[in-house]
């Protein structure tokens, strides 16, 4: 038994709409209650807590640091619990259930995809959710529950401590430009080539973005102009229409250009990153389906080594 024991779902909506909206009138409205029942209330989670959940003020009502833990957590177990409830109506229906992951871009060509290939041949009828995005997108979904694991990297940023991580493979970069750049018909490019030349790029802050601005500064690029978009489908766009320079997975550059939709260009320098892994909040327990796909994908990342 713990203090939180008598806590309710419905009490922890309240609680994250309160730190989202920040006003008792608001969210009194949201749950059908007059504002002086919702602030009784508000008083008894704080009993229940043991703790100080709220601070009022003229502009509203905010979070203490304890409530926004509290809140954290929250938004997870109401993420497990519209799954589970996701769930139960689909297996009600004769299907086997869903399976949610998240993939940055490496992976996601060389083992997601065969992965997933293997687990719907074992459970044709299962439902598997899969979102692409940055390590720092995918991890945030993780820990909000929305994702039942993830193959990406571990930030130095992020609480390493809140995850189990087991590595997979190694993460490698290649530039891309379109068909008629006059970069594409160079037999080798250097990086002086690189200076004064537009860019598309992973926005600011991105562990990827920060990587290609150490590249620049490290050869004293310039780029003229950058647009930045975390969207593979825009960057993919933006480089085949016009003079811009592009960076995508080594594996994904080389099938764009295998395809003769952008051309990867020659050049020796080696953008290499972090290796990426498997990674689900520590402690969590992976349904049936959800480990079926998880024991895929490692399967499929020991037969890519072997390849290797």
């Amino acid at each position: 038994m713990t203090r939180l024991d008598a806590f309710k779902l419905k009490h922890l909506r309240m609680l994250v709409a309160l730190e989202e909206h920040g006003k008792v009138g608001s969210v009194a409205g949201m749950f059908g209650l007059s504002q002086p029942s919702l602030s009784r209330t508000l008083v008894e989670l704080e009993s229940l807590a043991g703790h100080r959940l709220f601070e009022r003020h003229n502009r509203g009502t905010a979070l203490t640091p304890e409530g926004k833990v509290l809140a954290r957590y929250a938004r997870t177990l109401l993420a497990e619990a519209a799954r589970a409830e996701y769930d139960m109506k689909v297996i009600a229906s004769g299907k086997r259930g869903s399976v949610s992951i998240g993939t940055v871009m490496t992976p996601a060509s060389e083992i997601v995809v065969p992965a997933l290939n293997d687990a719907q041949a074992g459970y044709q009828d299962l439902d598997i959710n899969v979102s692409h995005g940055s390590s720092d997108a995918l991890l945030a979904q993780l820990s909000a529950g929305s994702l039942d694991f993830a193959i990406c990297r571990l930030p130095e940023n992020f609480n390493r401590t809140m995850f189990d991580y087991e590595p997979l493979g190694e993460e490698t970069f290649r530039m891309v430009v379109a068909r008629g750049h006059p970069l594409a018909a160079k037999p080798a490019v250097e990086e002086a080539d690189l200076e004064g030349l537009d860019w598309v790029l992973q926005p600011e802050g991105s562990y990827l973005r920060d990587v290609m601005d150490d590249y620049h500064r490290a050869h004293a690029i310039v780029p003229r102009s950058v647009i930045s978009t975390s969207s593979v489908l825009m960057t993919i766009l933006l480089v085949k229409s016009s003079g811009r320079v592009g960076i995508f997975a080594k594996t994904v550059a080389e099938m764009l250009d295998q395809h003769q939709l952008l051309t990867a260009l020659p050049i020796h320098a080696r953008i290499d990153i972090p290796g990426f892994g498997l990674v689900q909040l520590k402690g969590k327990e992976l349904s049936p389906q959800a480990r079926s796909v998880f024991e895929a994908l490692r399967q499929k990342a020991r037969e890519r080594k072997t390849w290797d």
